[in-house]
């Protein structure tokens, strides 16, 4: 009976090793996203004008919905950059307030190590005056899910 116990004990620890290395490995760009609120400096659109012919059986390129997003971070005033294919950044305009979520390659891809992709947009304000001062409990736990 201990024997079972022991091979178990090491069974479920192992389980839980490889469950981490999965979370890290396949996961690394949500596990460790940073959240940046500040001011856009530039949010250009990466493809220029351009016709965007479709069929009604394809789909549209999503390069076409691709932009490059420059935010200054209101209280270090680095300059967080990062491309991203998420349609709200159309709707943003240079000087806006912004909350957004910056998503880090993995280290292990060299070429792009300690770069951001995918900046995500949160929230879109047009002056920093009107967002609120600090987040709540709930809104660090929203932006960890990244939910509603």
């Amino acid at each position: 009976m201990t024997k079972i116990l022991s091979l178990l004990k090491k069974i479920s620890i192992g389980a839980f090793l490889v469950f981490l290395i999965w979370l890290f490995a396949f996961n690394w760009s949500f596990v460790f996203k940073r959240k940046v609120i500040g001011e856009i400096v530039a949010a250009e659109r990466v493809v220029g004008a351009m016709a965007i012919i479709t069929q009604p059986q394809n789909s549209i390129n999503p390069q076409a919905f691709s932009f490059s997003i420059g935010i200054k971070d209101r209280t270090s005033g680095e300059i967080f950059m990062a491309s991203s294919e998420d349609r709200k950044w159309a709707a943003v305009s240079k000087g806006n307030c912004v909350v957004a979520a910056f998503f880090p390659y993995p280290p292990w891809q060299l070429s792009k190590g300690m770069t951001d992709h995918n900046a995500r947009l949160l929230k879109n304000y047009v002056t920093c005056n009107d967002m609120a001062e600090d987040d709540g409990f709930l809104e660090k736990i929203r932006f960890f899910f990244l939910a509603f």
